[in-house]
């Protein structure tokens, strides 16, 4: 299933825009050279210093190490993680 909080309703406003990518660039490069995280397993958006997370983690430290690196982001205002651990997914078998 596809979730996405974010809610567009107000003017273009480049600055924060600017600035919102910037931080997303910044966690997306922080993951990439993290060896412990699988970056491609990640979508992020950010909207007013507001960083959302969506993905796949391998394990419950992956997820806090991701959560993590968005906390230590300069000027960002709350993290929004919706990620799911790989062991949530498999199927149970009885």
């Amino acid at each position: 299933s596809v979730r996405n909080d974010i809610k567009i309703k107000e003017k273009f406003n480049f600055k924060q825009s600017a600035k919102d990518a910037l931080i997303t660039s910044q966690l997306r490069a922080a993951l990439i050279v993290n060896k412990n995280i699988k970056s491609s397993n990640y979508q992020i958006d950010t909207y007013k210093k507001n960083i959302y997370i969506y993905g796949i983690a391998r394990n419950k430290d992956e997820l806090e190490i991701v959560v993590d690196e968005a906390n230590s982001i300069l000027d960002v205002n709350k993290v929004i993680a919706s990620i799911l651990l790989v062991e949530d997914l498999r199927i149970q078998k009885d």
